[in-house]
């Protein structure tokens, strides 16, 4: 089960910010078993060549139909760089789409996906701008991996109680843009339980992405017991689960002793057939392979 351990990207930001290329990164990662990488958004992402490129492709769409830009995306996976009679070769920006496949031969054998913040439990102030955001990152997410897109947000900003309707209602919006272009569409628990993140979820027409992590607080104690998750999600619902260590000190840069119970996480696994991905989530290092090697050893021991 954890030999098929895969990443998210923002374990990477320490060495992003000291000069290491994203995608040397990837190709690295990729040699030593981490199939499956979520790109993470962040400011680490952004001030990458990576980013950069990313800051372009969202110029170059305005250029573009949304299927005229679905059939881009599908070209840069194509070892000709045609699809259906479209050459890519031969568009307004085919030196930035040349750029793009050659990303996308490195990331060869790779399962890529895409997630950024988003506060998906309010309701916008700006609905058209929300809209077009949502529109943008799915559009992202495709261009990554169009034959298994998947994009999830996370709400790191919204406390206190929730207007579920509104967020459900927000739910249903994000997951209705954009319907030719195939995706997952999956949100995270993050400041609120994992039960009420579900149960919107759920209402919404979303997946969830899972982590136990994030139930726990600086103390220990926790939002919701992980019992009461279990007994609550199908697995169907669950896209992906997400893997770090918390203890006092806060999360930690490798998975070892500390408030989650990876052996009853596993168990939990076996027992309900399980077969959505498992992506490690480390505080970031200057060493993050070695700490990913490391980790992996341990979820492998329990």
């Amino acid at each position: 089960m954890f030999e098929r351990l895969g990443i998210v990207t923002n374990i990477w930001a320490k060495e992003i910010e000291n000069g290491t290329r994203f995608d040397d990164l990837m190709v690295e990662f990729g040699a030593n078993g981490f199939r499956d990488m979520e790109v993470r958004e962040g400011d680490y992402l952004r001030n990458s060549e990576f980013g950069s490129l990313i800051k372009n492709l969202e110029e170059a769409m305005l250029d573009y139909t949304d299927a005229e830009f679905k059939t881009l995306c599908d070209a840069v996976w194509d070892s000709d760089f045609t699809i259906d009679g479209f050459d890519l070769k031969k568009t307004k920006h085919a030196a930035l789409f040349k750029e793009i496949a050659e990303f996308a031969r490195k990331a060869a054998g790779l399962t890529l996906s895409y997630a950024m913040s988003h506060p998906w439990l309010l309701k916008p102030t700006n609905s058209e701008k929300n809209t077009q955001k949502i529109v943008i990152a799915k559009k992202l997410a495709y261009m990554l991996c169009p034959i298994r897109a998947r994009l999830r947000l996370v709400d790191l900003d919204t406390e206190g109680e929730i207007d579920e309707s509104a967020a459900i209602a927000n739910l249903k919006l994000y997951a209705s843009l954009l319907p030719e272009y195939p995706m997952i569409f999956a949100v995270e628990n993050a400041r609120q339980s994992a039960v009420l993140t579900l149960r919107l979820a759920v209402a919404g027409g979303a997946k969830l992405t899972y982590d136990e992590t994030n139930t726990y607080l600086a103390d220990g104690t926790t939002l919701n017991p992980p019992e009461e998750f279990w007994s609550n999600v199908k697995m169907d619902n669950l896209t992906s689960v997400h893997f770090k260590q918390k203890a006092e000190a806060g999360v930690l840069s490798e998975v070892g002793e500390g408030y989650v119970d990876f052996k009853a996480i596993k168990q939990q696994f076996q027992s309900k057939n399980y077969t959505g991905d498992l992506l490690l989530e480390n505080a970031p290092t200057t060493h993050s392979l070695t700490d990913a090697l490391n980790s992996r050893e341990y979820l492998l021991g329990c």
